[in-house]
C-alpha cells in the first residue's frame, strides 16, 4: 500500500523529560534544597507523560479505521430505522394514516440525508474520514431497504 501524498503530517511528539539519573551533575554533591529542586524539576508530571504517546502500528490504525467505518454504517442504518418508525407516531391516530405516513416518511428521509451530509462534513473536518465514509455507505445501502419497508408500511396502513 502506498502512502497518500495529500495526507497531512502527524503532529510531532514532545521530547521526553529528563529523570533524576539523566542529569549531568551528581545528586550527592548538592545541598538538600538544591537536590529537592532539581528532582522536582526533573520528575515528569502526569500531563507531560500523557502527552508522549506511542504511535500505533499500521495494523492497529487499520483496525481502528475499520471500526470507525462500521460505526458510521450502523449509525446510518439506525437513522433509517428511526426514519421508518417515527412517522408512525402521528399516522396511527389520524383519519388518513397512509397519507400522513407517506409525507412523514419523505420528510424523515430528507432530514436523515441532511444529517448524514452534515455529520460527514464535520467528521471529515475533524480528520475522522473513516466515520464519514461509513455514514455515506450506510445511508446508501439502507436507502433501498428503507424504501421497500416504507412502501410496505404504507400499504399496510392503507389496508387498515
Amino acid at each position: 500500500m502506498t502512502l497518500n501524498p495529500y495526507r497531512a503530517p502527524l503532529p510531532a511528539a514532545k521530547p521526553p523529560t529528563a529523570t533524576a539519573h539523566d542529569l549531568p551533575y551528581p545528586a550527592t554533591t548538592a545541598t538538600p534544597t538544591a537536590t529537592a529542586t532539581r528532582t522536582a524539576a526533573a520528575t515528569p508530571t502526569a500531563a507531560a507523560t500523557a502527552a508522549v504517546t506511542p504511535v500505533p502500528s499500521a495494523g492497529e490504525r487499520r483496525r481502528r479505521r475499520v471500526r470507525r467505518v462500521r460505526s458510521g454504517i450502523w449509525n446510518a442504518l439506525a437513522g433509517h430505522g428511526l426514519a421508518l418508525t417515527i412517522p408512525l407516531l402521528p399516522a396511527a391516530p389520524s383519519g388518513e394514516p397512509s397519507a400522513v405516513y407517506g409525507v412523514g416518511f419523505v420528510i424523515a428521509q430528507l432530514v436523515l440525508a441532511t444529517a448524514v451530509v452534515a455529520l460527514g462534513i464535520t467528521r471529515t473536518l475533524r480528520r475522522d474520514g473513516a466515520n464519514s465514509v461509513g455514514l455515506a455507505i450506510g445511508w446508501i445501502a439502507g436507502m433501498p431497504v428503507a424504501a421497500v419497508a416504507g412502501v410496505a408500511l404504507l400499504f399496510a396502513l392503507a389496508a387498515r
